[in-house]
């Protein structure tokens, strides 16, 4: 069995998405990856800049504010007195709480009074500097070093703080009285870099020695990163620890001389990453599947009619095929090489049938122009000596002479406002039907050339006789057998020339013979080889002659002449007019001709003898097959018909065909009008009528029998049931 089609048209179509669809969702997911990651460094810069800008604005701001607080004068006149006064002491530690408790990041201040030696500590209030727990301040300030207005690192005890100290110096001076802020972490953290809870996020706010004023990063990573880091303001790095990828940015606070250092950790990134991938691959697996089913439901819907339409034309044809699509083209093929049998098979059929049926008028219309025209003209073009051109060639030798007969009857005919169509029934003889655009359109000098023709080119002589424009309608059946009969009237009137339809009724008054009876009883005694019969007949015959006058018995000499040739024609001596009449010359008296007439009967004996031998059985069937189908379509079609065809015996031809095929003439056309019937059924859409009609069936009643008979169920059914199981 061949390739599907269909399925491969599949197989390769879900190979060519797939190719597409896998491709392009792991570039999807790349780039999904890859903007992920730029999306993550440009929001974590974002994040950096944002914290920058809210830490710079925050420090500044408590910067502005312990100017003020500074500056207040309740806390100057404090800070430069030099005597004790307890309602002063209560005034700058009032005014010290107040500023205070406005800004939640002071969590504790100091007043210190350089000349008093005395320590206003908002948390424990007014102490000498013997007992003042923060000795590190006291150093500081003792020192009097330059400093600038800038927050420091500085730690209590276990805790630790944001100091600022005021006021600064660029130049070593001694001052009398000094502010320091310590300003709570905690809440710096929560404001400034604890904002976004992201636990893959990380910021922390490093002095110039690396220590960590704000946030909590690794500290075993941070010399690495600091040692990583460029020499530029800000920019970001990437760093591996631990088997972990980290993203780190980093920008400089240019008032404080500190640095913010942010680290990504991607361990939460890539399993959200991770997890839109997984996503985005079972989508495009989930369209991946949708479109492979779409794909097969397309190529079964619109490409598995082809697979059966392949089938059946591998099992009508029997064709090798290698695929269902090759097997249409060669059946596509096969169907133009056979076209103009398809078409003279209609023809036939419109002929033997006489009119045409709708549907086999629709289906010839589609082959042939011929039913365009109105009026067509028949004519028979019938071959001189066609027993000697039979012995000479075979069969398919003698197809080929007609057929080179048709192309000349084409080239001479046709013309454009005529159609010429050759219908050859397997005889003697061809049929030509030519449409005509006016009845008035005769033929005559063309059917003159081609007899010229004929005999030039193809070295045959032949007789022609045509009809007079007849309408497309009529019946033709009627028309085709008398141009048949009448192109046999050469034979008797002697006269080379085009035969007209009109001249029918006089060759028909030519068969008045003295005894019809006896003269079939003759022909059919020949046929059968009954040598002894058929010579008594014969002087039956003769005696009759021998009572009449010379002109009759003349004449009647020539209807007996003429009735061997038309029984015999492939078989007897007499090829033509010129022969039978040069035949008669020859004879001065009737007894010798008598003598002659045994003779040739012997020898037509002797002939059919011969072709009832083993080497031409086979041949005689072939002819009898080919004859049969070509007149299938004919309701009237028996085997006396084909019998006179090839000039033998109905019972010798019978007997034939059984030793042949094991059965007989008249099974084997049913049984051919049965598988005609069965065809047209599977593979046209004809009415029941029409099929019985178009398979040359007498009755409807008669075809019913038949066909029952042979399949067991009606045609309705069988053609229910063949749709059936070629849907299913």
């Amino acid at each position: 069995m061949f390739k599907s089609t269909y399925l491969r048209i599949f197989v390769w179509s879900g190979i060519f998405i797939t190719l597409i669809i896998i491709p392009f969702s792991l570039f999807l997911v790349q780039r999904f990856s890859d903007y992920a990651t730029v999306q993550l460094g440009t929001i974590n810069r974002e994040r950096i800049e944002e914290t920058r800008e809210r830490t710079e604005f925050i420090l500044s701001k408590l910067k502005g504010y312990s100017l003020i607080m500074y500056g207040d004068q309740t806390i100057q006149n404090w800070m430069y007195s030099n005597q004790d006064d307890p309602l002063q002491d209560a005034a700058a530690l009032q005014t010290l709480s107040k500023y205070l408790s406005k800004e939640p990041f002071f969590e504790g201040a100091y007043l210190l009074n350089m000349l008093r030696e005395k320590v206003i500590d908002f948390n424990v209030g007014l102490i000498d500097f013997q007992e003042f727990s923060d000795h590190t301040i006291l150093e500081k300030v003792k020192q009097g070093a330059p400093t600038l207005l800038q927050y420091f690192h500085h730690e209590v005890g276990n805790k630790s703080y944001i100091g600022l100290l005021l006021p600064s110096s660029y130049v070593r001076k001694e001052q009398y009285g000094y502010l320091v802020v310590l300003l709570n972490k905690r809440a710096m953290e929560q404001y400034l870099i604890a904002g976004d809870a992201d636990p893959d996020y990380q910021v922390a706010l490093l002095d110039r020695s690396g220590r960590q004023v704000l946030g909590a990063i690794n500290e075993s990573i941070m010399p690495e990163v600091i040692q990583s880091r460029s020499n530029d303001k800000h920019g970001a790095l990437e760093l591996k620890t631990e088997g972990e990828k980290l993203y780190i940015n980093y920008i400089d606070l240019d008032a404080q001389g500190w640095t913010i250092y942010s680290l990504s950790g991607m361990k939460q990134f890539r399993q959200q990453t991770t997890t839109f991938q997984q996503t985005i691959v079972l989508y495009s697996v989930l369209l991946l599947v949708i479109l492979l089913i779409v794909v097969f439901w397309n190529s079964h819907l619109f490409f598995k009619p082809f697979r059966r339409l392949a089938n059946q034309v591998h099992g009508k044809l029997g064709v090798h095929a290698v695929s269902d699509y090759d097997a249409i083209l060669q059946s596509v093929t096969l169907l133009r090489d056979h076209y103009p049998l398809i078409k003279t098979e209609y023809l036939r059929q419109w002929i033997l049938q006489g009119r045409l049926g709708d549907s086999t008028r629709a289906a010839l219309a589609r082959e042939s122009r011929i039913l365009q025209h109105d009026w067509i003209r028949l004519s028979v073009v019938k071959i001189d000596g066609f027993y000697d051109i039979a012995e000479q060639y075979d069969f398919m030798s003698r197809k080929l002479l007609k057929y080179a007969v048709g192309n000349i009857a084409e080239e001479l005919l046709g013309s454009e406002s005529r159609t010429i169509e050759v219908v050859d029934f397997g005889g003697d003889h061809l049929l030509l039907l030519i449409g005509v655009a006016e009845p008035a359109d005769d033929v005559m000098e063309q059917l003159i050339e081609l007899r010229r023709q004929a005999k030039e080119h193809v070295q045959m002589n032949i007789t022609v006789a045509y009809s007079a424009a007849k309408h497309v309608r009529d019946d033709m059946r009627v028309v085709y057998d008398e141009l048949c009969e009448v192109t046999l009237f050469k034979f008797v009137s002697g006269e080379d020339r085009i035969y007209t339809e009109q001249e029918y009724e006089r060759y028909a008054d030519l068969h008045c013979q003295p005894d019809d009876i006896l003269l079939d009883q003759l022909i059919q005694s020949i046929r059968s080889g009954k040598e002894e019969q058929s010579l008594n007949l014969l002087e039956q015959l003769f005696a009759r002659l021998q009572t009449m006058k010379y002109s009759e018995c003349q004449f009647q000499l020539r209807l007996l002449f003429f009735s061997f040739v038309k029984s015999f024609s492939k078989l007897t001596s007499i090829d033509s007019v010129e022969g039978m009449e040069q035949r008669l010359r020859r004879f001065t008296k009737l007894e010798d001709i008598h003598m002659w007439m045994k003779e040739e009967i012997v020898r037509i004996m002797s002939l059919l003898g011969n072709q009832k031998s083993l080497n031409r059985k086979g041949k005689i069937v072939q002819e009898v097959v080919e004859y049969i189908q070509y007149h299938i379509h004919d309701p009237a079609l028996s085997v006396d018909d084909i019998a006179d065809h090839i000039a033998l015996s109905a019972k010798y031809v019978r007997q034939l065909f059984i030793d042949h095929y094991g059965y007989s003439m008249s099974q084997y056309i049913l049984n051919r009008r049965i598988e005609m019937v069965k065809e047209l059924l599977l593979h046209s859409d004809l009415s029941v009528a029409d099929i019985s009609q178009q398979a040359g069936f007498q009755t409807k009643s008669h075809f019913f029998t038949a066909f029952k008979k042979s399949t067991g169920m009606t045609p309705a059914q069988y053609r229910l049931e063949q749709v059936q199981e070629a849907s299913g």
